[in-house]
């Protein structure tokens, strides 16, 4: 148990500022006291009357800029107005150093950085209104726009209105993290899973008994039998059925996602074609031609630096400037190594940036590789000292991940190394962009300089 609780907490701070102030001879800005349970979804208000009206929770971090106005005025003191003195920031700013003893690591400086592009913008709440307004919905957008985000807070809805809602996923890992995040939802009335692993799940409780494999061939016999079974889904009927990375659903997936909806469907996909890793596989005709389309431009999740490298792969112009800013301020690193020593180079990235600050479960190693390819870094168990998970090991969040592109397309971390890097590799640069745009802290690229050298984006910002 605390030793004082929340708001007891915040109207000491409150009053060590108002003192500190003073002393200064600063006329202070107004202080108002509320409590905010950052790893806690808080659906309904504490009924404690100091409580009430007066606290946020996870859910709302994303949505200040929304709620804010109206919840400082009720955290305010009432009839209490002023006019701070110019320098009250400032002096604010001399106050957290003067409290706060220890040196600012590249870690802590992204932190910071991160809190002022995580919060949904205005066109972003436009489009999670649009949505919930029709059956039929297709939303695109490029890596960083809100994409999950936005599946989630909607699943989220449909749950609160007394709806079964089932999301449904391309990749196991994001699907893992989405089940995880969402928690099976109010009541229980969400139901997560990767389409893969969903479908299998049914098969198996059907009699299917083939030995689970990672070879593609398993998992298309896999969709293929779950969707020509039409007494497997008879009775489904999801009231909403959310698709995420639905530019790589093929026509088994489709028709699995599909069967699974009520009559007459409410489905919404949302799609990132830019990140399509099959040429051939499209969003069916029927649901584009009948659905409503909302595109999501503003891309707020990674480094301007990041973002511009990311978008390069899918061809708009480099943005050198964005990228060499980057690069100065530690967020970017590009390391060029002699054949064959990529991976011992990986490792001393390792370590530097848990030197800066970053935890083991802020890290991600992304190979450009595939799982069938033995050669690949994924096949390492140990990496600088220290247990690796794949992205679908479970409990991943004290590990390093270490994983494929494909397979940990959709996550993210605040520190993500990029290697195995082949130019000649099926697809590059979607490739590069899905690696790349997982960053939402700081990117390190680490691959063989002759490698590199056959990227005409990377040999130009080496």
């Amino acid at each position: 148990p605390m030793r004082m609780g929340p708001l007891e907490q915040a109207h000491r701070v409150r009053k060590f500022l108002l003192e500190k102030f003073k002393e200064e001879g600063i006329v202070s800005p107004a202080i108002g006291v509320a409590v905010v349970f950052s790893d806690t979804c808080c659906d309904d208000q504490p009924t404690q009357a100091d409580l009430e009206g007066y606290v946020l929770g996870s859910r709302e971090l994303s949505y200040l800029e929304k709620i804010l106005p109206e919840f400082l005025g009720k955290a305010m003191p009432v009839g209490f107005r002023q006019i701070p003195s110019p320098g009250c920031i400032d002096f604010l700013h001399e106050l957290w150093c003067e409290s706060w003893p220890l040196k600012m690591t590249l870690s802590m400086q992204v932190s910071r950085d991160i809190s002022d592009r995580v919060m949904l913008d205005e066109a972003q709440f436009t489009a999670l209104q649009a949505v919930l307004e029709n059956d039929i919905v297709v939303v695109r957008g490029g890596a960083g726009t809100g994409k999950t985000i936005l599946a989630g807070e909607l699943a989220m809805k449909e749950a609160e209105a007394g709806k079964r809602v089932l999301v449904l996923t391309y990749t196991e890992a994001l699907g893992m993290e989405l089940a995880k995040r969402l928690n099976g939802g109010k009541s229980g009335r969400v139901t997560v899973s990767s389409i893969g692993r969903f479908a299998l799940k049914r098969l198996r409780e059907a009699g299917f008994d083939e030995p689970e494999s990672h070879e593609p061939a398993f998992w298309e016999k896999v969709t293929k039998r779950a969707a020509e079974s039409r007494s497997l889904w008879k009775g489904c009927g999801w009231d909403t059925v959310i698709v995420d990375e639905a530019q790589d659903l093929g026509k088994h997936e489709w028709n699995i996602s599909t069967r699974c909806a009520r009559k007459p469907p409410r489905i919404w996909c949302f799609a990132d074609e830019g990140q399509a890793f099959w040429a051939d596989r499209k969003i069916p005709q029927k649901i584009r031609k009948n659905g409503v389309l909302y595109n999501l431009a503003k891309a707020y999740r990674c480094p301007p630096g990041v973002q511009a490298l990311a978008e390069a792969y899918l061809g708009k112009e480099l943005d050198v400037e964005a990228i060499d800013a980057d690069k100065q301020k530690g967020i970017i690193s590009i390391r060029a190594c002699e054949e064959g020593k990529a991976h011992r180079t990986v490792e001393e990235e390792v370590r530097k940036l848990i030197a800066d600050g970053f935890k083991l479960g802020e890290i991600a190693i992304v190979s450009l590789r595939g799982l069938l390819f033995s050669g690949s870094i994924v096949h390492r168990k140990n990496i600088s000292g220290h247990e690796v998970a794949m992205a679908t090991a479970g409990e991943i969040g004290e590990h390093i991940v270490c994983d494929t592109f494909l397979r940990y397309k959709g996550l993210e971390r605040p520190a993500i190394i990029v290697t195995d890097l082949q130019h000649e590799a099926e697809r590059y640069p979607v490739r590069m962009n899905i690696a790349v745009s997982r960053a939402y802290g700081v990117l390190r690229i680490v691959g063989d300089r002759g490698e590199m050298e056959k990227d005409a984006i990377l040999s130009g910002i080496l």
